[in-house]
């Protein structure tokens, strides 16, 4: 289901509605002060943006290149929204909590945003990934199935399975449709209040605590404070606060083809996957709106420039998938690639998130090192910030600016 004329309308007229504040310390006719400005439309600055607003703050976002846009972390079709995450049962819950509010923007939105395909997490007999997911999925109540050898290659034959390999089956879990799903939710903030700008935003500077922010193009933002939400342009635009904490590496997904009249790699008969072998970086998402059978193998560490990086797959990265196909699909070892994606994964070095408050100015905020995993679990990450911004609450360790890497 595309998105609808009277969203995408909604975007464009908020983007020329809101006009920017003049120069020189006055208002323009239109211009407001917001009580926090979010610098970032993709999964986490959009859901901070619209749970500051839900809470009567005035809140502006912003975005260089708009909502969910190609080049963002947050862009592109599908992500995996799962809760087995080992021993990081932290993020297990941040997933399941952030469930419900994807599928009440569903509802609210009329789009179809989360698609229960199930997701299937595989690995050795002795994988100690799989048990501390069991342990963590069984101690918050989250449904979820243990599968044996024998009964996960008779459910899956899809799947070619090495010797003593077992899986952990999420039902309650599935995919979202991620850039429809971010548009929906702007478009929803701003039938609600948020004010949004399409405008790319400098790195802030002044030379107190309190920071002054402007457009690249020397408008000032009147507001009181800033969340930096930028994904991996946080390390460029922040290059000596973070440029040592965060890396972007470069990640290519391809979409197979699957065999004419074939609904095995369907949705309804295959769920989103992810192999947690020693060695394998791989996952995948069955063939969804019929765009074919999704997936990627993260092996390579290639750095990422968001704004310059050539797009286009490699013959590196094809191999890779080719090789990975041939071992664990091989109904598909011959499948065509009708689609790809080049992106960035944007991390910390542990791959915790990032929330923390700028060392020099006390009005900036920085959120961020949420990709490979942090799609999911938006509205969380959105609530959490928003209480540390608004409510001045204490930051969890876990998440603040380490020592460089």
């Amino acid at each position: 289901m595309p998105i609808t004329r009277r969203t995408a309308n909604m975007l464009l007229a908020a983007t020329a509605a809101i006009s920017p504040v003049a120069s020189g310390g006055t208002k323009s006719k239109r211009s407001h002060r917001y009580d926090v400005a979010v610098i970032g439309a993709g999964s986490f600055g959009a859901w901070t943006a619209h749970h500051l607003q839900r809470s009567g703050l005035r809140t502006l976002l912003v975005d260089a290149y708009g909502p969910s846009n190609s080049r963002a972390s947050s862009g592109g079709e599908s992500r995996i929204i799962r809760t087995s995450y080992g021993d990081q049962d932290f993020y297990s819950g941040w997933a399941w909590q952030s469930l419900p509010e994807w599928k009440a923007l569903e509802r609210r939105t009329g789009q179809t945003i989360f698609t229960p395909t199930g997701v299937l997490v595989f690995g050795g007999e002795g994988a100690r990934f799989l048990a501390a997911s069991h342990k963590a999925l069984a101690d918050r109540g989250i449904p979820h199935q243990m599968l044996g050898h024998d009964e996960l290659r008779h459910r899956f034959p899809q799947l070619a399975l090495r010797s003593g390999e077992v899986g952990l089956l999420e039902p309650a879990a599935g995919a979202l449709f991620a850039r429809r799903a971010i548009q929906a939710l702007v478009a929803d903030s701003i039938r609600h209040g948020l004010e949004y700008r399409q405008v790319a935003v400098a790195a802030p500077r002044g030379e107190g605590a309190r920071a002054i922010v402007e457009t690249t193009t020397a408008e000032p933002i009147d507001a009181d404070r800033f969340v930096y939400a930028c994904g991996p342009w946080l390390r460029t635009v922040f290059a000596t606060e973070l440029g040592g904490h965060l890396r972007a590496d470069r990640a290519e997904v391809y979409f197979l083809g699957v065999p004419a009249g074939d609904g095995r790699f369907a949705g309804t008969a295959f769920p989103a996957w992810m192999d947690v072998n020693d060695g394998a970086e791989a996952w995948g998402i069955p063939d969804l709106e019929n765009r074919g059978f999704k997936l990627a193998v993260d092996k390579l560490t290639i750095p990422a420039d968001p704004d310059r990086m050539n797009r286009e797959p490699t013959p590196e990265f094809l191999a890779l998938v080719r090789s990975y196909v041939a071992e664990r699909f091989p109904l598909l070892v011959d499948a065509p690639v009708v689609e790809t994606r080049v992106c960035q994964y944007e991390m910390t070095p542990n791959e915790e998130y990032l929330v923390d408050r700028h060392p020099r100015f006390a009005n900036v905020w920085w959120a961020g090192g949420g990709s490979g995993h942090g799609f999911k679990t938006g509205p969380a990450v959105g609530a959490y910030v928003a209480s540390v911004v608004r409510d001045a609450a204490t930051i969890d360790p876990r998440f603040q600016r380490g020592k460089p890497a």
